[in-house]
């Protein structure tokens, strides 16, 4: 059973639009906490919170694709799992999804150092991003 790699282009397109979504709130609460707006800081998580499921749906739809046969999940690893160095697709709607996919992790990368930046100006000395650091002498 072939996969159909136009859903999974336009269920990952979904989820990289819910992503950068995400990057602006988080950015916006950034710039809210910073005014110390606790109600709009309040708002602004709620927000992310449904971006976060919208992304999360989006991925629970793709791997229910592949639930119909092993060919088809194993086809659905390569297109949303594989290296994105590597990949490169044999077909457009291929090519399209690791287009989607790198664009999606370019964001996500800027969205970690936003929310890393973020953390550890909530929470100081107890930051989660403080305990991966190397002990300071």
């Amino acid at each position: 059973m072939e996969v159909d790699t136009k859903k999974v282009m336009i269920l990952l397109q979904r989820r990289y639009n819910a992503v950068r979504e995400l990057d602006r709130l988080t950015t916006e609460l950034e710039d809210v906490v910073a005014r110390n707006d606790g109600i709009s800081a309040a708002m602004i998580l709620q927000m992310r919170g449904d971006e976060m499921e919208k992304a999360e749906h989006c991925m629970e739809e793709i791997w229910q694709l592949g639930e119909g046969s092993r060919e088809a999940y194993v086809q659905l690893q390569l297109l949303v799992s594989s290296d994105l160095q590597k990949a490169v697709g044999n077909t457009d709607e291929e090519k399209k999804i690791f287009e989607i996919r790198r664009k999606t992790e370019d964001v996500l990368v800027r969205l970690r150092r936003t929310d890393q930046r973020l953390n550890k100006r909530l929470t100081g000395e107890k930051s989660y991003y403080r305990s991966l650091e190397p002990a300071r002498p």
